[in-house]
């Protein structure tokens, strides 16, 4: 297999026309691919080491060597189409999304973007990275359970939130400390309407997370929070706040993609991070 048969294949698992800005091929050599080593977070160390031992290809989750010139856009696009889905009019969820529009495009404009694709091109071995579309996959996944919790039980708590993600493989597999964990409200606490968000290159801002909360979402699930948003989750007093955990996430949609390219025949090993 190809890299761009790789390719093709993460495109129609996710049901993409086009393939995010975040995501792609970051060195393609044009050989044939039999062996894999994938991991959250590669660097070029981990290129040398594929390298080494005999392997075709490395596969990333975060996008480091991905050079697209208007990756910026992703974040305001994917970030408006999720506050809409909320319940945000199409005016707030605009402003609210494209806030910080100046200061991301300013954040790349200084950053080494090449070093991976340089050094894989140099060791003549290909390098593809998928981050939104695998997160799109584990928030998939993870929203078909909850809705399918909210269906069952309206009433449900976040302790039944919590019960129903650790029926996932990568929640019950996750390093002790961090699988899901309340970090806003009690485990008692209804949860209301249930939320996963997952995709959007960052994380929603606080105002974005108020917004959606004064929409009606009950309890957030998300891959990671910083004190800020805890802090102003807290004082906000409305919604539940729930970590999933970033490796564990990252993994469950990320292994979806991994499983595919194994039953089409390229053996695969996952490193770093990979649950």
């Amino acid at each position: 297999m190809k890299v761009q048969d790789m390719y093709q294949m993460v495109m129609d698992l996710v049901g993409l026309e086009q393939m995010p800005e975040d995501s792609g091929i970051v060195y393609d050599n044009g050989k044939e691919v039999k062996r894999v080593l994938a991991g959250i977070d590669m660097d070029t160390t981990m290129l040398m080491l594929a390298k080494q031992l005999g392997f075709d290809c490395v596969a990333q989750h975060h996008p480091a060597g991905i050079i697209h010139p208007n990756g910026a856009d992703l974040f305001g696009r994917d970030h408006m189409k999720k506050l809409m889905e909320c319940g945000v009019p199409i005016n707030e969820a605009q402003k609210l999304a494209y806030a910080t529009d100046t200061k991301r495009r300013q954040g790349v404009h200084s950053r080494n973007r090449t070093q991976m694709r340089d050094v894989a091109k140099l060791l003549d071995i290909s390098d593809v990275a998928f981050h939104t579309p695998a997160d799109m996959l584990a928030e998939r996944t993870t929203q078909a359970k909850m809705d399918a919790l909210m269906e069952r039980n309206p009433r449900c708590t976040v302790q039944d939130v919590i019960d129903e993600l650790m029926t996932i493989r990568e929640y019950q597999d996750a390093l002790e400390g961090q699988q899901p964990e309340v970090w806003v409200g009690s485990k008692n606490s209804f949860a209301g309407r249930i939320y996963v968000e997952m995709y959007g290159v960052g994380a929603p801002s606080l105002d974005e997370y108020i917004a959606c909360s004064n929409a009606g979402v009950g309890t957030f699930v998300t891959m990671h929070a910083t004190p800020e948003i805890i802090k102003g989750m807290r004082e906000h007093n409305k919604s539940n706040l729930i970590v999933a955990g970033h490796m564990a996430s990252d993994s469950l949609g990320f292994n979806q993609i991994l499983d595919a390219w194994e039953k089409a025949g390229i053996e695969v090993v996952r490193i770093s991070g990979i649950v």
